[in-house]
């Protein structure tokens, strides 16, 4: 140490310049790993927003899959031939939306696992409603509330994968540079759903006279 300190008053100008020769070069060490930092981030918003964007639409489209296969399988307990032969004639990968989530889980597996817990979710509700499409055409048909209810599980926690997307945009892609912290949907949320009545949704009971109307007039 009393070394150093010697050297130090005999070559003040050395010890000076080799000071600030560390200083420089330890901002651009600095400034060459924030630059890289910046460019890795870039390049990664770069891949995830087409892909977040393409997921998102995947989402909708589902919803809008299942409004159609809500209504025709309304319209076939409502004993409508037609409907019948329609989604007779549909492919399985289509009517019980294995087309779209296989695309779906792809995104979700190789880009956005923090959309896993919502995705069970919605696709535990499909594969319910899956069992009463496919019971449709056994000797056992499903009642006319239970397929209501489970076409309206199934918007539910779509609308809410939709708002968790959204929701947390700035985090599943990871362009900011400080990270925001990933907000998954509350229990509240996802125990909002309203079940329908155990009776037709179009029934009316008052004054104890019921009336119907065709389920094809009735949204999912």
């Amino acid at each position: 140490m009393n070394e150093f300190v010697a050297l130090l008053h005999a070559y003040p100008g050395v010890v000076a310049s080799l000071a600030s020769a560390v200083i420089a070069g330890s901002v651009a060490v600095i400034v060459f790993a924030f630059t890289q930092f910046l460019t890795v981030k870039r390049a990664r918003a770069e891949l995830l927003v087409p892909k977040l964007e393409e997921l998102y639409l995947l989402v909708n489209e589902a919803a809008a899959a299942n409004v159609t296969i809500c209504a025709v399988a309304l319209r076939v307990l409502d004993g409508d031939d037609a409907a019948r032969k329609k989604i007779l004639a549909l492919d399985d990968l289509d009517l019980y939306g294995h087309r779209l989530a296989k695309k779906i889980i792809m995104y979700i597996r190789l880009y956005f696992p923090q959309l896993s817990r919502i995705h069970q979710l919605m696709f535990a509700a499909q594969g319910k409603q899956n069992e009463l499409l496919f019971a449709l055409h056994t000797t056992h048909p499903p009642k006319l509330a239970e397929m209501v209810e489970a076409g309206g599980m199934v918007a539910h926690f779509l609308r809410l994968f939709e708002a968790e997307i959204v929701n947390n945009r700035d985090s599943l892609i990871g362009d900011r540079i400080f990270h925001r912290r990933y907000k998954p949907t509350s229990q509240t949320a996802l125990d909002a759903f309203i079940p329908p009545p155990n009776v037709p949704m179009w029934a009316d009971d008052v004054k104890g006279n019921a009336t119907t109307k065709s389920a094809k007039d009735e949204p999912c």
